[in-house]
């Protein structure tokens, strides 16, 4: 069997439409947007295009859809846009312990600057800690923000709850969504801002989008030419911004499908893992179906996933964004986890184009390597 990427929650191989998409406007249209001349013209009119599709795909107006280069740039411009504005009365924001890096490493940025960030727990089965939500809110909130599905273990936070809770204050509701488009529904009606990135669907790395409704203010981070409306100055990368468009389509085009074949592929390994007596499986039950997450106890998580990796299968055992770093998964361990199970966590995560082969071939390979692995002690 040829190699198995069981790692699409850290990036996906791009499709090739996209890249044609790329690669024919890269070719064809390569003048500046904000040119005042025919093939300027003709570039912004084909950027505007690419907007106005992806504004209807989430039911939302095209002058709210702001291009950036992923979901990293989008959490800052929302973090620090919306806080940044509120300042004068907004001092406080919450967000939950279980974010990414790009949204946890902004809002303590946001401390050091002085404002007051509540950080709010979570359970093992991906339940939000609201009464303390609640509690938290409060006249001097400007910002709430709340991811639709973690990354490391693919729990879906109940954004419905959350939004209605936000929406009674003053405060604005962002929503880190990486995990969650051409995955999840999205209601336009849950949220004020959401982010998110086009290499985990299928598309370029280097694109991504910010939706800001038209009730949000905010203070832009790079000043320039004033393109995106101001909010996101610097030469608009046409191709790249129309390969967004094509990659957003064809996920969602392709969403019913693959969320099959992918809880196929989930119910599968989570069945046949719980059988092995080391393993806990740490994504609840109501977790994505791309995202399945399971912990060692008897042998390093580390060990065991480069011991994969040589034999050609690829697993992850924290987020990429972070994985480089020595210790343990802080979403394990803060969903209530022991250390040594946090220190061990191995993430699965797919596309949805997998088949049950490639399950049966991970569970081989695994076996025999738990098997011919000296244990932790």
């Amino acid at each position: 069997m040829s190699e198995i990427y069981f790692d699409n929650a850290a990036t996906t191989r791009t499709k090739r439409e996209v890249l044609e998409t790329f690669l024919r406007l890269s070719e064809d249209c390569f003048a500046n947007a904000s040119s005042n001349h025919a093939m300027g013209s003709r570039a912004l009119h084909l950027l505007e295009r690419a907007r106005a599709q992806i504004a209807l795909s989430f039911h939302v107006l095209p002058q709210e859809c702001i291009f950036t280069s992923g979901a990293t740039e989008g959490n800052n411009l929302a973090i620090k846009g919306v806080s940044g504005h509120c300042r004068s009365w907004g001092r406080r924001l919450i967000t939950t312990k279980a974010e990414h890096p790009s949204v946890l490493e902004v809002f303590r940025q946001c401390e050091k600057e002085g404002f007051e960030v509540v950080y709010i727990d979570y359970d093992k089965e991906g339940n939000l800690d609201f009464d303390q939500l609640e509690k938290a809110l409060d006249s001097k909130t400007s910002l709430v923000s709340v991811m639709a599905v973690n990354n490391e273990i693919g729990t879906v936070f109940d954004l419905r709850r959350v939004f209605s809770l936000v929406s009674k204050s003053r405060a604005k509701l962002h929503v880190d969504a990486t995990q969650a488009v051409g995955k999840e529904d999205l209601s336009s009606l849950c949220y004020d801002l959401l982010t998110f990135s086009g290499h985990k669907i299928g598309g370029i790395k280097g694109t991504g989008l910010l939706i800001k409704k038209k009730n949000v203010q905010l203070d832009s981070q790079i000043l320039g030419g004033g393109q995106e409306n101001g909010f996101r100055s610097g030469t608009s990368p046409v191709p790249l911004d129309c390969s967004l468009a094509t990659a957003l389509r064809l996920s969602l085009s392709s969403q019913k499908e693959r969320r099959r074949k992918a809880k196929a592929l989930n119910d599968f390994l989570r069945k046949e893992l719980s059988l092995l007596s080391e393993v806990t499986i740490l994504s609840p039950l109501s977790a994505s179906p791309f995202i399945l997450s399971f912990a060692l106890l008897e042998h390093k998580g580390s060990i065991v996933s480069e011991a994969l990796s040589q034999r050609g299968i690829y697993v992850s055992t924290r987020s990429a964004c972070s994985s480089r770093e020595e210790g343990y998964s802080y979403v394990v361990r803060n969903a209530g986890y022991d250390l040594r199970t946090a220190q061990n966590a191995i993430r699965l995560s797919f596309c949805g184009e997998e088949g049950i082969e490639e399950g049966e071939e991970f569970m081989r390979q695994l076996k025999e390597i738990l098997a011919t692995t000296n244990k932790e002690r």
